[in-house]
């Protein structure tokens, strides 16, 4: 199944508004299993407006948001003016495309989105992506 890259076009303040936060519980959860050092970089691929990125963004000394839809990563960076995120950077490009060398990232996390991009690729990707031990976390 293919999905239309712009599906999600002209909705994403009513997205940031109404799609239902991720449990703390998960979230929680999530920090425990990965222990971030603090010092790393995340990347929320596929981040729509930033659901796992802000409850995320303490652990991690920068943070990269990247979507395909420009409305979902300048809502993002609107969130991150207003609460002083200055290490959130947003990057409006598909997941394939990002620019990332290897070893780049200590987690990647994809939330409710995986099922919408080319799995294969971004897999492989996201492989030589993560430093050695680092953590890819699927989010459902």
């Amino acid at each position: 199944m293919r999905f239309e890259p712009d599906l999600y076009r002209g909705t994403a303040g009513y997205y940031d508004r109404f799609r239902l936060p991720y449990p703390d519980a998960m979230i929680a959860d999530l920090v425990r299993r990965t222990a971030p050092s603090g010092r790393g970089r995340l990347l929320d691929l596929a981040c729509g407006t930033g659901q796992l990125a802000f409850p995320l963004r303490a652990s991690f000394a920068d943070v990269w948001c990247v979507d395909a839809e420009p409305g979902m990563t300048e809502v993002v960076r609107a969130k991150a003016i207003a609460v002083g995120a200055a290490h959130i950077r947003t990057i409006p490009v598909g997941a394939e495309d990002l620019p990332a060398g290897p070893d780049s990232f200590e987690s990647i996390v994809i939330g409710n989105a995986f099922h919408r991009l080319r799995r294969a690729a971004v897999a492989g990707l996201a492989h030589t992506w993560l430093r050695p031990g680092g953590c890819l976390a699927l989010c459902w």
